[in-house]
């Protein structure tokens, strides 16, 4: 039995989360540091937009991968040696796909974006495990550079939280003062710490495009010259 291979346009799709998400963030940084509050969180709200489309899009994938799994080639005594290929691809793509659209709806109905960085957070640390126990059984051809996928998406979903505070503390609170968790004075004493925070974000960011990009040209190439 043969199995549907999208991974490569998967990989695709979460390169494009990555260039989408760094160039939101940048904007708005740059927004905010040229103290135009405005086009700050009209940035925000066009990123999320994007990101939205896309998570929307990958959850589809993962929800449908989580029912069926189609990566299936079964050895004459039933074994499928690519079960565990489902549990690792689909597994992430479905947390991913919540967080995004997660950010995408609180952005757009002007909640504290928050709620989604905190679920960035377990869901980070949940795809550096998957990745790291994926690269101690060698699950696939390239496993340092998976875990090195699994390890930057994972970092920047963890520095997600952070971020989002910050956009709920000085991009939407000006104009939506609740959404703050709490006095945005307290936040504003420390700012070389949210500078820090947003800074190591847009690095890890490069970094996980730069692996999605490595890794995609790795399986696409593979892939196209071996389709199922």
């Amino acid at each position: 039995m043969t199995f549907i291979d999208d991974l490569g346009l998967v990989l695709n799709l979460i390169t494009l989360v990555a260039v989408a998400v760094f160039y939101t963030a940048f904007l708005v940084w740059m927004s905010m540091r040229s103290h135009d509050v405005a086009r700050a969180q009209t940035q925000l709200r066009a990123g999320a937009l994007v990101l939205g489309i896309l998570g929307v899009v990958l959850l589809a994938f993962a929800l449908w991968g989580e029912f069926t799994w189609p990566l299936n080639v079964t050895l004459p005594d039933g074994t499928n040696v690519l079960a565990a290929y489902n549990i690792l691809f689909f597994d992430a793509l479905t947390m991913g796909g919540i967080v995004l659209v997660a950010f995408a709806l609180t952005v757009r109905l002007r909640l504290p974006t928050s709620f989604a960085g905190i679920l960035g957070v377990l869901v980070g640390s949940a795809l550096i495990f998957y990745g790291y126990r994926a690269y101690n059984l060698s699950l696939t051809l390239d496993p340092t550079e998976a875990f090195a996928l699994y390890l930057a998406f994972g970092g920047a979903a963890i520095l997600s939280f952070p971020v989002t505070l910050y956009i709920d503390f000085f991009v939407v609170a000006p104009s939506t003062p609740d959404v703050a968790p709490m006095s945005p004075e307290i936040a504003a004493r420390y700012p070389k710490v949210w500078l820090g925070f947003n800074a190591f974000f847009l690095i890890v960011l490069v970094l996980a495009g730069i692996a999605a990009i490595i890794y995609g040209f790795n399986t696409i190439w593979a892939h196209l010259g071996a389709p199922p």
